[in-house]
C-alpha cells in the first residue's frame, strides 16, 4: 500500500473518530440538560412545597390573621419574584375590599380600596383564577424603593364559592403564568381564605360573648375592658373622662303591667336613643337590667351633664312601642384626677341612687371628692 492509501485510511479513520466524538458530546450535552431540567424542577417542585407548608403552618399556628396573610403574600412573592405585595379582604356588606397587610410599600401607599366591579378585581373576578394585569397610575401604589408598579399579579381568594379577598403581587414586567405557578397560587390563596374563615369565626364568637342580644350593645364584660381601656389612655395622654349610669324608672312596673315583649321593645328603643345621642369616640353599653352605661371620653363635668340632661329629655319626649311613655335617671361622674379614675362608676351609680331618691326623670351628679358608699 501506497503513502497516498494510508493517508486517505487514515483521514477516513480520524473523520470517523470526530464524528463519533462529536456524537458522544452531543448525548453528553443533552443528558446534562436534562439533568438541569429535572434539577431545576426538583427545586421548583421543593420551592412550591416549602412555600405551602410555610403558609399551612402559619394558618396553624397562634398568629393573627394579619400575620398569616403576611407570611403568604411575602412567600408567594418571593417565589414569583414580585418587587412587592399587598393583601385585601373583602368590606362586609360592601362591593369592595381594602387592603389589610402589604410589604416593600410606601406607608401612605395609594390603592388603599378596591372597588369589586373596577380593574385590576373585575377581570380576576370574572376569570375565577389568578391574572397578570397592567396597572395605570391610578391604581397603582407607591413602592418603598420608589417609583409605581407597572403591572400586578392578581390571586382571588375563595372558600365554598365565595370572593373573601384578593392578594397583588406587583411585578416588574407582565408575564405569562405556567399551569404549575397557577396551582401554586392557587394553593396559597386556599391557605389564605382558611386562615380568613378562621379569624372571622372568632371574631364572631367574641362579638357574641361580648354583646348583649336584645340591644346588641356592648355587654357588662365589654364596658368593663373598654373602662380600664379609656382609664388608660386618660392618664396617658392627661385627659378627664366621664361615666353615667342610667336606670329605666319603674321598669318592672312595664314588665309586670304590659309583658316582657314590651319590656324588650323598650330596651331596644332606650338603646336606639343612647345610641344616637353619643359620640363615635364613646362607649355605651347594657350594663345589666333596664341599666346602661355610657364611657364618655375626654368630657368634663359641664360636657357630661348637658349630654346626661339631653338624653333624659329625649327619653322623656319619645313615644314608645304601644304609646308608652318611659322616663329614665342618670348618675354622672366626670373628673380629670387620676387618683379617682377607678371610683367613677361607683360614684355614677351612687349619684344614680341620689336621682331616684330625688323623684326620678332627673340627673344627679356625684361629689368626686367624697369617698364612694355602695347603695343597698
Amino acid at each position: 500500500m501506497d503513502l497516498v492509501a494510508i493517508l486517505l485510511v487514515t483521514s477516513v479513520l480520524l473523520v470517523i473518530v470526530l464524528a463519533a466524538l462529536t456524537i458522544v458530546v452531543l448525548r453528553l450535552r443533552g443528558t446534562t440538560r436534562d439533568l438541569e431540567l429535572a434539577l431545576a424542577e426538583q427545586f421548583g417542585s421543593r420551592d412550591r412545597a416549602n412555600l405551602l407548608l410555610a403558609v399551612a403552618s402559619a394558618v396553624n399556628s397562634s398568629l393573627g390573621v394579619i400575620d398569616v396573610l403576611r407570611e403568604a403574600i411575602t412567600q408567594a412573592g418571593r417565589l414569583m419574584g414580585a418587587i412587592a405585595g399587598a393583601m385585601y379582604m373583602v368590606v362586609p356588606g360592601k362591593a369592595e375590599m381594602r387592603r389589610q397587610s402589604d410589604y416593600n410599600l410606601t406607608h401612605n401607599a395609594r390603592g388603599a380600596g378596591r372597588k369589586l366591579d373596577e380593574e385590576p378585581l373585575r377581570s380576576v373576578i370574572a376569570a375565577g383564577k389568578p391574572l397578570v394585569m397592567p396597572l395605570d397610575e391610578e391604581h397603582a401604589p407607591g413602592l418603598e424603593g420608589g417609583g409605581h408598579p407597572k403591572h400586578v399579579l392578581v390571586v382571588p381568594v375563595m372558600r365554598s364559592g365565595q370572593l373573601m379577598g384578593a392578594f397583588e403581587l406587583y411585578l416588574p414586567d407582565h408575564r405569562e403564568l405556567t399551569d404549575d405557578q397557577v396551582d401554586l397560587l392557587e394553593g396559597v390563596a386556599s391557605q389564605a381564605a382558611i386562615a380568613i374563615s378562621h379569624a372571622q369565626l372568632f371574631q364572631a364568637q367574641e362579638e357574641n360573648a361580648l354583646t348583649d342580644e336584645l340591644t346588641k350593645l356592648p355587654n357588662r364584660r365589654a364596658l368593663a375592658q373598654r373602662f380600664l381601656e379609656e382609664m388608660q389612655r386618660a392618664r396617658r395622654h392627661r385627659k378627664g373622662m366621664a361615666f353615667l349610669m342610667i336606670d329605666i324608672d319603674h321598669f318592672k312596673v312595664v314588665n309586670d303591667t304590659y309583658g316582657h315583649l314590651m319590656g324588650d321593645a323598650v330596651l331596644a328603643e332606650i338603646a336606639k336613643i343612647l345610641i344616637a345621642g353619643k359620640r363615635e369616640s364613646d362607649v355605651c353599653a347594657r350594663y345589666g337590667g333596664e341599666e346602661f352605661g355610657l364611657i364618655l371620653h375626654e368630657t368634663n363635668e359641664t360636657g357630661a351633664m348637658t349630654l346626661a340632661e339631653r338624653t333624659r329629655a329625649k327619653v322623656q319626649a319619645a313615644r314608645f312601642p304601644g304609646g308608652l311613655k318611659v322616663t329614665i335617671s342618670i348618675g354622672v361622674a366626670a373628673t380629670e384626677d387620676e387618683s379617682q379614675f377607678t371610683s367613677r362608676i361607683e360614684k355614677a351609680d351612687q349619684a344614680l341612687y341620689a336621682a331616684k331618691q330625688a323623684g326620678r326623670n332627673a340627673v344627679r351628679l356625684a361629689d368626686m371628692r367624697t369617698v364612694p358608699s355602695r347603695r343597698e
